[in-house]
């Protein structure tokens, strides 16, 4: 548990706590919305390496790129949600600032 104590670790998740319990009906919703699309971006990062043997078949191209570009869009999701939340996102979406929640 090393690095999980001071005042912002719990300021951070503080602040995640407060907005999570205390969300509009509409809020809510857009969260909902947000997490079942980031379940199924997750899911298609896993599922996108089964395609990493074929380079080409026939007129079909496959994209070289194509973890990264759906690692990339799952991230944008991520930042999407802690935008809607209302909470800055965490130093894996930001770089290395301390102090912030990671979704």
């Amino acid at each position: 548990m090393s690095g999980f104590w001071g005042f912002r670790f719990f300021q951070a998740y503080g602040l995640l706590e407060y907005r999570m319990t205390n969300l509009a009906p509409y809020e809510f919703q857009v969260v909902r919305y947000h997490l079942n699309y980031l379940v199924q971006l997750e899911a298609a990062q896993a599922t996108a390496s089964d395609n990493l043997d074929t380079n080409q078949a026939s007129v079909w191209l496959h994209n070289q790129n194509e973890i990264r570009d759906r690692a990339i869009l799952f991230d944008e999701w991520r930042r999407k949600l802690c935008n809607a939340v209302g909470i800055p996102p965490g130093p894996q979406l930001e770089g290395a600032a301390t102090g912030r929640i990671t979704i």
